[in-house]
């Protein structure tokens, strides 16, 4: 453990992440100085009354003056204010840093484009069957500095970002796993998926086995040295996907495990999602009994691909969390109908190449309600596409479109923060306005 006593140090960013920073400082009897470039960020009340803050943007004469800086997820490196202090040889460093400094239990890291809240949601449950119990936590829900409090827990399950790891450089863990690399967050990564994929493989560095997904190149590391891998894939490696008799099986180590239907989630992209969380589980020695009773038993995270309403023999599904083109081409893969499938789009794109989602939306009947900042641009992909302002006037729209056998999918391939405050505000709106036109 480090002791941070009379350094000084600034906390930029006061959101949930930035909050669970502050605390665990307070509690050292250190007091961080604030800023964020918000003028009322969200727990700015919960805040010690006697911390100096700075709101509304960042004050770089705070920042040439500090010796450590912590900076939230949502606060890119490229700003200037940091590349000043960087240039000034201060220290940057974030929430995911700070833990790994301070974590005295093995650690199990997940990261990837798609699907790494449900895997780390699924050992969860794992671990709760197996009777082990873990702090679980990162980027998604409790942040990781909290899980220290959690005394009695002997292992620790955390969910990464690319974000998170821009800003962590020394993650010791006994498994990391990138599950896949897609264009994501190329608004924050100019360079490209070559800028985003060098910080998500920041996640192997130190840690002792590495879960890679055979199918994917870009999660494999970068220097090519295999010898603490292990492999996941559609149909070859340790762990894989295999059809018999016409029934999926997840497989490990050439045994049978657990047969795909018996799970209650659905959609190849969750089967390969168990697949991983079974390969992590088994790595770290979990019950096999515990590993396969929760995986029949785990009934998905909201906001991914939730059936929210079945009426009039139509299907209405929330994928609010695909928030990339990759995630909504998996989501359209996943949905099967004899009728036509009716998909919202909509938010910002976050400069994605739209035009990869065309050749998925050729072969399937599909229809295109686009709403938000870039509905336009979406519209453009597809001939047969409707542009609104809101999702509400989405939905109105496709109240007059549907028929007996269709789906309607929310799976908007954008960030939500044009119009909502998340991903899950957004799904939530969707599902009152199913009920209501549905």
């Amino acid at each position: 453990m480090i002791s941070y006593l009379g350094k000084k140090i600034i906390i930029i960013g006061l959101g949930k992440t930035g909050l669970s920073c502050i605390n665990f400082f307070y509690r050292q009897g250190v007091k961080p100085w604030l800023m964020d470039e918000d003028n009322s960020p969200k727990f700015l009340k919960q805040i010690p009354s006697d911390l100096p803050c700075h709101l509304g943007s960042l004050n770089i004469a705070w920042i040439l003056k500090s010796t450590l800086i912590v900076i939230s997820p949502g606060v890119p490196l490229s700003h200037p204010s940091l590349i000043a202090a960087k240039k000034a040889k201060i220290e940057i460093i974030g929430d995911i840093e700070l833990f790994a400094r301070e974590a005295q239990k093995p650690i199990i890291a997940i990261t990837g484009s798609n699907g790494k809240s449900t895997v780390t949601a699924m050992l969860g449950k794992i671990a709760s069957y197996a009777g082990i119990p873990v702090g679980m936590g990162g980027n998604l829900g409790t942040p990781a500095l909290n899980l220290l409090n959690k005394k009695d827990c002997q292992l620790y399950i955390i969910e990464v970002s690319s974000f998170q790891l821009e800003s962590t450089f020394k993650l010791n863990t006994l498994v990391s796993s990138i599950l896949n690399v897609t264009h994501d967050h190329m608004d924050r990564y100019p360079l490209g998926i070559n800028q985003y994929r060098a910080y998500k493989l920041k996640i192997y560095s130190y840690s002792k086995i590495n879960l890679i997904n055979l199918d994917d190149p870009l999660t494999w590391p970068i220097d090519n040295d295999n010898k603490n891998c292990v492999g996941f894939s559609k149909n070859s490696g340790t762990y894989q996907i295999k059809n018999i008799h016409n029934d999926m099986w997840l497989v490990a180590n050439k045994q049978i495990v657990l047969k795909c239907s018996h799970m209650k989630i659905r959609g190849y992209h969750n089967y390969m999602n168990a697949l991983s969380a079974l390969a992590i589980a088994d790595i770290v020695n979990f019950p096999r009994i515990a590993i396969v009773k929760a995986l029949k038993n785990f009934s998905g995270l909201s906001h991914r691909f939730q059936l929210v309403l079945k009426r009039n023999n139509v299907i209405w599904i929330n994928d609010s969390k695909s928030t990339n083109v990759e995630s909504t081409k998996t989501a359209l893969m996943s949905t099967n109908t004899q009728g036509n499938i009716h998909l919202l789009l909509g938010g910002d794109s976050k400069s994605a190449n739209l035009l990869t989602l065309s050749n998925i939306l050729k072969r399937k009947k599909v229809k295109l309600y686009c709403f938000g900042k870039d509905a336009y641009l979406l519209s453009k992909i597809h001939t047969n596409a409707e542009v609104s302002c809101t999702l509400k006037q989405s939905i109105i729209k496709i109240k007059k479109n549907i028929h007996s056998g269709d789906v309607v999918l929310l799976s908007p391939a954008c960030s939500s923060l044009d119009q909502f405050k998340n991903f899950k505000d957004r799904g939530n709106r969707f599902i009152q306005l199913a009920k209501q036109f549905g």
